[in-house]
């Protein structure tokens, strides 16, 4: 993988490890009770203006009024034990790297299959909040196909300064214009540590 290069070009080191705990925390996103949070938030406007919301955005948030309480707090134990298991991740690498999305779709695809197309849009991306998790993502050139692919940094919360200052560096090794504005002043460690999905 091009990107897992650049960061060893970067001062990264690779050590591979599971990406188990972080899909299925993913997955509660959109296939859990954290369905009900977004309709409690938008009850108001399904309720008065239905029309104002895309229709695939409404049919995801109405099935939030499946889940029970029963459900919401089984899935708060579920989340604190895949938290407590990427905890353990972090405590001995410094950040994760993913792609951003696995895959890029023509618009007819997402028209056709917007639920299952945005459900794997998402794979690498769903958990970060979740687990209260900071990202960044990156440019990472073009595949084969012609098309853009990126590659996001994921740590701890709070982690932000460090990976724009990793990302800006990222950059400037694959020759990527930097960005418009420095955002950190602070130095990522050499020796750093980043993980990628075995």
């Amino acid at each position: 993988m091009a990107a897992v290069g650049l960061l060893e070009q970067a001062g990264g080191i690779r050590v591979e490890t599971s990406f188990a705990p972080f899909r299925d925390a993913g997955r509660l996103l959109y296939q859990g009770p954290w369905l009900a949070e977004r309709l409690h938030a938008t009850e108001a406007l399904l309720r008065e203006n239905p029309g104002a919301m895309l229709p695939v955005t409404r049919a995801v948030i109405e099935r939030g009024r499946r889940y029970s309480a029963l459900d919401a707090y089984r899935a708060q134990y579920e989340l604190a034990a895949l938290q407590r298991a990427t905890d353990r991740l972090f405590a001995a690498v410094d950040l994760l790297l993913l792609p951003t999305a696995g895959t890029v779709y023509e618009i007819a695809e997402v028209a056709t299959e917007p639920l299952r197309c945005n459900a794997n849009l998402g794979l690498y991306t769903n958990f970060v909040n979740l687990l209260d998790l900071a990202a960044v993502a990156l440019p990472g050139g073009f595949g084969k196909s012609g098309l853009p692919f990126g590659f996001s940094l994921i740590a701890p919360a709070y982690a932000d300064r460090a990976l724009l200052d990793l990302g800006t560096r990222c950059q400037r090794v694959a020759g990527l214009p930097p960005a418009a504005r420095q955002s950190s002043t602070m130095a990522w460690p050499a020796g750093t540590t980043a993980t990628t999905s075995g």
